[in-house]
């Protein structure tokens, strides 16, 4: 890593001033990046655009308050979340967790030549079987 480090110093010392201050104008670092359509953010950054079902989230992460940023304002105070609340996001984790889980052990199945749930659902009874062998 030291190594790396070295040859990008040496490097960036054979690189002309208005070489440098062009490659920095082109990355207009000055520019608000834009959060979502019409929600426009911080200045500095780079913009990486990816499809929506790469990363689904179903809780907002980006808490944002008007007003002054003078230190000398209070934040407003947040609401506490209810109990109520977070075991709803739990058991809405655990549900996607489980779909996930389901969806992967039955393609895993289906490639070893079927599964026992087709062959249940095939027998032509309509009904689900529990552990103990009862309908």
């Amino acid at each position: 890593r030291l190594n790396r480090g070295k040859i990008t110093n040496e490097t960036l010392s054979t690189i002309s001033q208005k070489r440098w201050n062009r490659f920095l104008q082109s990355l207009r670092l000055e520019e608000r990046l834009e959060f979502n359509e019409g929600d426009v953010g911080l200045a500095g950054g780079i913009q990486v655009l990816e499809p929506s079902n790469a990363n689904p989230t179903t809780v907002e992460m980006i808490r944002r308050f008007g007003g002054s940023t003078s230190p000398a304002m209070q934040w407003p105070q947040e609401k506490t979340e209810d109990d109520e609340d977070n075991r709803f996001d739990r058991l809405e984790k655990l549900m996607v967790r489980a779909t996930k889980n389901m969806g992967s052990s039955r393609k895993n199945k289906s490639s070893t030549g079927g599964s026992s749930y087709m062959a249940s659902s095939s027998s032509g009874s309509g009904g689900s079987v529990n552990s103990q062998g009862s309908a």
